[in-house]
């Protein structure tokens, strides 16, 4: 027999990519440990009274299939779904992606990056996911930081991704706005790390771990 939780748990699914897996910068593949990435900040944080889900996978885009990753499913809106009904109930989906959307293969512009974003916020909104499969999840999407295009593996694969990720916060802005879902500007207080000019230090992983807890005790102790 499952007994219950003695005490229900507000979940939330951080969804991701590589700054969500925490993938270490100029690490050729390393892995920060679990507490130490963001998500693992949140768990340690809130884990009175919140379950925190980490969903973050390497390479994964909003709504591109990646044709140098065959096997791999990175499309983030194929997979939402089947994560989400594997997870619910979900009370908050935090979606942190768009920076995959930039690397030159794919051509997007940054609308067409927020237009991904979008889908995704929808996708998420759907109330079989969430508390009782009655009422749909909450989302907070949070914006992508703009990169650097420097000497690394990196570089080549997002030429010309720079200006069009200074480009989010703006087209983000507008998008979430249109939509009505809140949105984290998480160049706020923290930046990429200069030796990749794509990924988050460990400090940066800490940081936004907090200020994401901050926002979501905010949140639902305003709801």
């Amino acid at each position: 027999m499952v007994e219950p939780e003695d005490t229900p748990k507000k979940h939330v699914l951080c969804y991701g990519d590589s700054n969500t897996w925490g993938y270490v910068p100029a690490g050729d593949g390393a892995r920060f440990p679990t507490y130490t990435r963001w998500p693992g900040v949140l768990s340690k944080l809130l884990r009175t009274n919140y379950r925190i889900t980490e969903e973050g996978l390497c390479g994964r885009t909003t709504v591109h299939d990646d044709p140098f990753a065959p096997g791999i499913e990175r499309n983030g809106l194929k997979l939402l779904g089947t994560i989400l009904d594997s997870h619910k109930s979900v009370d908050l989906v935090i979606i942190f992606l768009g920076v995959n959307d930039l690397k030159s293969c794919f051509s997007s512009t940054s609308a067409d990056i927020a237009k991904g974003v979008e889908l995704l916020v929808r996708s998420a909104q759907n109330p079989e996911f969430g508390p009782g499969g009655i009422e749909p999840p909450d989302v907070l999407v949070i914006c992508p930081l703009s990169i650097w295009e420097v000497a690394t593996n990196f570089g080549p694969t997002f030429k010309g991704g720079r200006e069009k990720s200074q480009d989010l916060r703006d087209t983000f802005r507008q998008m979430t706005k249109r939509i009505n879902v809140p949105l984290l500007y998480a160049e706020d207080f923290i930046a990429v790390d200069p030796s990749d000019g794509i990924h988050l230090s460990a400090e940066s992983h800490g940081i936004l771990g907090q200020e994401v807890a901050k926002w979501i005790l905010e949140w639902f102790e305003s709801r």
